[in-house]
């Protein structure tokens, strides 16, 4: 039997984890009935006026234990207000209520909701609740958040006022229930095009688009398609995770429970097709049927949550499992996608995406919302939390979607009207809305993760909002209001420097001790040792270090560091840096002030010709095609090798430079005073990333050299007369 609960006159509580009052007032044109549905099971036939009651409803969920109905029907000629109230099956009742910012709430009469601090021990629960006399309903599946009965004769807001006082509670608010929150427009038209991801001005629905009118997905595919270790966790209605174009890319559940909205089932199968085509749009398979996602080889988490007649505290609980499953494995990202609204604000979701977002490895996105309402004015929770990256739809001509939500705290827009993708039973429909937008951005938050592990949630939203393609031009009446444009997932994937690891495969010594201040190393992939003509060439690490009267150019096995060869060149005691152009050794001179790049014979290392470039020590030096990059230690030079003609001049990176080589795209720079070194794209000197070198201290970055056959990376360290060879892994 559940408690008999008091009336109350005012509609009010402190909130403390917001630390402000909320008020609320009475909707007396509806009314949530709380039903004893333990009395109702021990029936075979219900009577005619609990039949009446439950066919009356706008909702109703048996399993929770509630419905709503409108006061109109009650007071109707077959069941009266009276006959509500001394129905045997209705436990309570209260009407709907409506907060300061006219959101219109559903709260159970004779429930409320209690997260205690943690380090809370059940023990010391038990003792608080046995002292309060509130019963346990449902003890929720995220660590010390329960929903609890309204002790018997008290009132729910007096209630929820009295347990915000308790030392040990985090926050207490009223069960609510969550009423139709799937944020898509129902659309059925007959054409298979995914213009979102490419937008070549087809025409859709009798619509001719704009071309480029999308995210430019098929651009960064090119580049990136996913990983498995990236996880889309979408809280939605569930997933058929049967379908053949998902199925792949679901995360094995295990012994989980993934079903949020039922406690007979852990199956986070989908009840409806919402879920499944949100879903799709974030990550379905590239498996040459049906569709593809934007992250297509990015992992799924389906949890199950009721949209349409659930409590958000099992919402809460949902993004909790997925704030705890990043707290436990800190190598895995993810990203939250939640294509749904609530009816204002409620503490319980706040508080789980606010501590979900305190671990880097999370991002929470939200649709903004269907009701072409500017969300500043009009709030759309939990859309406008600051937590979350917010997401507008537009259609296929770049313009706002007509249903969209707008305002200042929209943060992106993105494909949202005749969006094609999954649904049950192995088929594919067209949807509109905020929902479908919404997995775009999730799908793209997904792919910069998988491209750089090593970001936070705060890079990968900077990278999402900062690389969008602005659209106020085609949406004059929603200028600034649409938030920075429309996402552009290739724009995107550029901006997201690559995360680059070295793994040291070996180390070997010196075949000559530096007793000088530089040393020279470049790779050579095929280069000729031996003097006789037909004699096959070979790789070779060329190597060169300062030594007093016997400076010589060593031409030594990669693997192994074994001599192969060494000349003498003339000018001894003056090189330092080494790079190979396929055809001969080129060295910098070191000397101070003697800014010259001489050419070398490969086979007796005599100076064929050189020519005259900036003054300072050569300490670095490499060759990409017609150009040597070239290093004064403070400054870069990028200059022709023909005549030595300055390009272009930056300064090192990290301020100092001894050593340079070319590979792969990418530039290395080494830094001897910190042991770093620096890559760069080579296309555009854009940062990527830095790696340490490695070995005891002191950690020097004396010569560099790079294999891009196998992305091996030799690094020499003069103080320890050691080169180490590293697998760069990208």
């Amino acid at each position: 039997m559940k408690t008999q609960t008091k009336n109350e006159s005012k509609f009010e509580f402190f909130d403390k984890l917001m630390n402000k009052k909320r008020s609320f007032t009475a909707n007396e044109d509806q009314l949530v009935v709380s039903l004893d549905t333990n009395e109702m099971e021990s029936l075979d036939v219900l009577d005619a006026k609990t039949e009446s009651i439950l066919r009356a409803s706008t909702s109703v969920n048996l399993e929770e234990g509630f419905a709503i109905i409108e006061s109109s029907t009650v007071n109707s000629d077959t069941m009266s207000a009276t006959s509500l109230k001394d129905n045997k099956f209705v436990a309570n009742s209260l009407p709907s209520m409506v907060d300061e910012e006219e959101n219109t709430h559903y709260f159970m009469p004779d429930e409320f909701t209690v997260q205690f601090k943690e380090g809370i021990s059940e023990k010391e629960i038990v003792k608080i609740l046995k002292k309060e006399k509130a019963e346990i309903i449902k003890k929720q599946k995220t660590e010390g958040y329960y929903t609890l009965s309204v002790p018997e004769g008290k009132g729910l807001f007096e209630t929820i006022t009295n347990f915000n006082q308790i030392e040990e509670v985090e926050f207490s608010e009223a069960s609510e229930i969550g009423i139709n929150d799937e944020l898509y427009v129902p659309n059925d038209p007959s054409f298979s095009k995914l213009w979102g991801l490419r937008n070549l001005g087809q025409t859709v629905d009798g619509v001719t688009g704009t071309n480029d009118a999308d995210i430019d997905a098929t651009l960064a595919w090119n580049y990136e398609r996913g990983d498995k270790n990236v996880i889309v966790a979408v809280i939605d209605t569930g997933v058929d995770y049967t379908h053949p174009d998902l199925r792949s890319n679901i995360l094995p559940r295990g012994s989980e429970d993934w079903n949020f909205a039922s406690s007979t089932s852990k199956s986070p199968m989908d009840g409806g097709t919402h879920g499944t085509h949100v879903a799709g749009t974030a990550a379905a398979v590239d498996n040459q049927i049906g569709v593809m996602g934007v992250a297509p080889s990015c992992s799924i988490m389906p949890l199950r949550v009721n949209l349409t007649s659930g409590k958000n505290a099992n919402r809460a609980d949902a993004i909790n499992y997925v704030a705890t499953q990043a707290r436990t494995h800190r190598s895995k990202r993810y990203v939250i996608n939640c294509s749904w609204r609530m009816s204002g604000h409620h503490t319980g979701v706040y508080y789980a995406i606010r501590k979900a977002v305190l671990s880097s490895n999370v991002v929470v996105v939200f649709a903004a919302g269907n009701a072409n309402n500017d969300i500043n004015i009009t709030p759309q929770y939990p859309a406008i939390y600051p937590e979350v990256i917010s997401v507008g739809a537009t259609d296929q001509r770049d313009r706002k979607a007509s249903f969209s939500n707008y305002g200042k705290k929209v943060d992106v827009s993105a494909p949202g009207v005749n969006i094609y993708s999954t649904v049950p039973g192995s088929g594919y429909s067209y949807k509109d809305g905020t929902s479908m937008a919404s997995p775009h951005v999730a799908g793209l938050a997904a792919l910069i993760w998988s491209k750089n592990s090593s970001l936070t949630n705060k890079q990968v939203r900077k990278i999402i909002e900062t690389t969008t393609d602005n659209i106020d031009a085609k949406n004059p009446g929603f200028v600034g209001k649409l938030g920075t444009g429309r996402i552009n997932a290739y724009r995107a994937i550029q901006a997201t420097p690559i995360n680059i690891t070295a793994t040291l495969i070996r180390s070997f010594n010196y075949p000559q001790t530096n007793s000088g201040s530089s040393t020279g190393l470049a790779y050579a992939s095929s280069i000729r040792v031996h003097p006789i003509s037909w004699f096959p060439k070979r790789s070779a690490l060329l190597f060169v270090t300062q030594k007093a009267g016997s400076e010589k150019i060593y031409y030594l096995d990669p693997n192994t560091g074994n001599v192969l060869k060494a000349v003498d060149p003339p000018a001894n005691n003056t090189l330092g840096s080494l790079t190979w152009d396929g055809s001969y050794i080129y060295g910098a001179n070191v000397t101070t002030g003697a800014g010259k790049i001489n050419k070398f014979s490969s086979l007796s290392g005599s100076v064929i010709s050189g020519i005259n470039v900036p003054s300072g020590r050569g300490e670095g030096l490499t060759a990409v095609g017609s150009y040597f990059y070239y290093s004064t230690i403070s400054r870069i030079y990028k200059i022709k090798k023909s005549n030595g003609s300055v390009v272009r001049s930056f300064p090192a990176p990290g301020g100092a430079c001894h050593s340079i080589a070319y590979g792969d795209g990418y530039l290395f720079f080494g830094n001897t005073n910190t042991g770093k070194i620096s890559i760069l794209k080579a296309s555009n000197l854009a940062f990527a990333d830095s790696i340490i070198v490695p070995g005891s201290s002191p950690k020097r970055v004396d010569g560099l050299a790079y294999n891009s056959s196998n992305n091996m990376l030799y690094v020499a360290n003069q103080k320890k007369n050691k080169i180490y060879m590293m697998k760069v892994n990208f």
